[in-house]
Formats: C-alpha cells, structure tokens, sequence
C-alpha cells in the first residue's frame, strides 16, 4: 500500500522554473540544466524502482516515498521507505550508466563510462547515515528495536556492477530487488510486530518538504529574473491581458490560463505566498481589481481581509505547470 505517493521534488521545479525566467546569456544556465538532467535521471530511476515494487503483497507492505525529516537539528531525506510490522527498509536508488566498482562499504565509489572514470558519493555511506537518523527519530517518538535495514537499487539496466566483496548492505538490479526484500520479510515473519499503520501516519504529519531558497542557491538576483507571463507558443514574455484572456504580441497566440504558470514560477522562485502588489508586479499588470478577481478564481488559500490578502502557495504546484 503507497501510504505516501512520489512525486516530482519540488526543487527540480523550481530550477527549471528558474531556467525559463532567466536570459538565454545568463552564465548560470548550463549549470541548472546539468542539475535538472541529472535531477530527472534520479527521478527516473526511481519511478522504474516503483514498478517492481507493486509486485510486493499490498497488505503487508506500506510504502513512503520521498520522506524528509528532522531530528537533532538535521534533516535527512529517504528516497523510498518500506514498513512491514516486522522490519523497515530503506531504499536508496541510484540511475548511474556505466560500470560501477566498489572495493569496500567505506572506499570509493567508481564509475567508468565511455572511457572516463569519475567517482560518486558512497551510496551504502548515504544509506548508514539515513538508517541511524530514522533509528533517533524512532527511539524519540516511542519506537524502539524496530529493525531497519538498507538497501541500494541501481535503476539503469545496462549498467554493470563489478564488485570484489560481499556487503553488509545489497546492491542489487531493479529485477533482484522485490525477491532480495522478500527474503528478508520472511526471515522476520516470527518476530514482535508493531503498528507500521501508526508509524506511517507520523512520519506523514512530521514531513517537511525541501523548499530551498533557489535563487541564493544559484547566487541568483530577483532583478535578474524575467518578469511577464510567458507565451507557451513561442517562449516571450510578451503576453498582455485582453478582458478574460492573454494574447501574445509577438505571435498573437491567446491563452486564457498563460497566468498560471507565471504565478507557479513565482512561488516556486520567490516563496509560498503571494499578494495583489506582488503578483501585479511580476505579471506586469496594473490593475489592483482584475487581480483581484483573477486570484479568487485560482481558489487559492488566503488570510486576511480583501484588501489586503496574502495567498498561499497551493499544494499541489503540478496543475499550473502545464496550462
């Protein structure tokens, strides 16, 4: 059972949020893209990883995707977590193309591909730390001598994994890993069981999503960002708002929805709240009024009276992404 669905990390929209609002000349440009391939790459290997893991007993198994937590003042981020009322399991998955060698859990971690060999942060590193930080976080909340173990996925099936020794922690292919977490399941099947329902539910109230300031990120301005609404056509920012809709003065194309993705970019570049003054000026739109009644329409959250609203960011981004 998916108690906890993945999504698409906020900060991979916020970079490309980024990328659209800022100028084709801009020096940090190449260094978001590559961000934003490898980001999708990640993301990728991990929805492949999601198919397998449909194949688990939906009774049994609860799982938590993209869990990030605090505790000890860290927070710390576990791309798949996997509950049974025996064990837990982390999952950690890696989309690396290549050949991948490891000569002990704490060495380096090698990729060779296509003739140039470049190393990685040590994934079963990575997975230890996860493990000791939920194992804190569980002992803080109650829960004690839950076992939790770790688990490496390599997501690429092309890749080749050329390992002299034998871990505490498995790296395994994509086809591999449902049997290896099943193995484990039934090696637990007559221990003490919890209440893996209740865990769940609390580590989704304690999540604490990663909304990074993106702009002191890049060492990015505000004035070095683009402002308008962009035409989905031919990429201007040179819409301007006719009545109840927007037309492109470059191409004429009309949208009378171009506003959401401009005010997605907003909140994804600038925070989770916006007011009428705020949003005039980034749309570059004068009238006080006509935003007003635009942003009612948006049934965004808000406080505080009619003239002077703050609207919140909405929870799911997604839909104004693609207007």
């Amino acid at each position: 059972m998916k108690m906890k669905q993945r999504q698409v990390p906020l900060v991979l929209r916020q970079e490309e949020a980024l990328l659209r609002r800022l100028p084709y000349q801009h020096f940090k440009r190449k260094e978001i893209e590559d961000s934003i391939g490898k980001r999708w790459a990640g993301y990728r290997g991990e929805q492949a990883l999601d198919y397998h893991l449909d194949l688990l007993p939906y009774h049994q198994f609860r799982i938590l995707h993209d869990v990030r937590l605090r505790t000890l003042h860290k927070n710390f981020q576990i791309d798949t977590l996997i509950l049974t009322p025996q064990v837990g399991f982390i999952l950690e998955v890696k989309n690396i193309a290549g050949t991948l060698h490891l000569e002990n859990e704490s060495g380096q971690f090698l990729r060779t591909h296509n003739g140039v060999k470049a190393r990685y942060p040590n994934p079963l590193s990575q997975v230890k730390r996860q493990r000791e930080l939920l194992k804190i976080w569980l002992h803080l909340r109650g829960i004690y001598a839950y076992p939790i173990h770790c688990h490496v996925v390599i997501s690429n099936p092309e890749t080749l994994l050329e390992f002299e020794n034998e871990f505490s922690i498995p790296i395994t292919t994509l086809t591999e890993t449902v049997d290896r977490l099943k193995e484990f399941v039934d090696r637990y099947k007559s221990r003490e069981t919890f209440n893996v329902n209740a865990i769940a539910q609390s580590l989704i109230s304690e999540d604490v999503p990663y909304h990074p300031n993106i702009l002191s990120s890049y060492s990015v301005t505000s004035s070095q960002v683009l402002k308008g609404v962009m035409c989905i056509k031919c990429k201007e920012y040179s819409m301007f708002r006719v009545r109840q809709s927007w037309e492109c003065s470059s191409c004429n194309n009309r949208s009378r929805k171009a506003h959401q993705l401009s005010l997605a970019d907003y909140f994804l570049l600038f925070g989770s709240t916006l007011t009428n003054r705020k949003c005039r000026e980034f749309l570059g739109y004068s009238s006080p009024g006509a935003v007003s009644k635009m942003l009612s329409r948006m049934e965004l959250s808000y406080t505080g009276a009619t003239n002077t609203r703050t609207y919140m960011m909405p929870d799911n981004i997604e839909k104004w992404l693609h207007p």
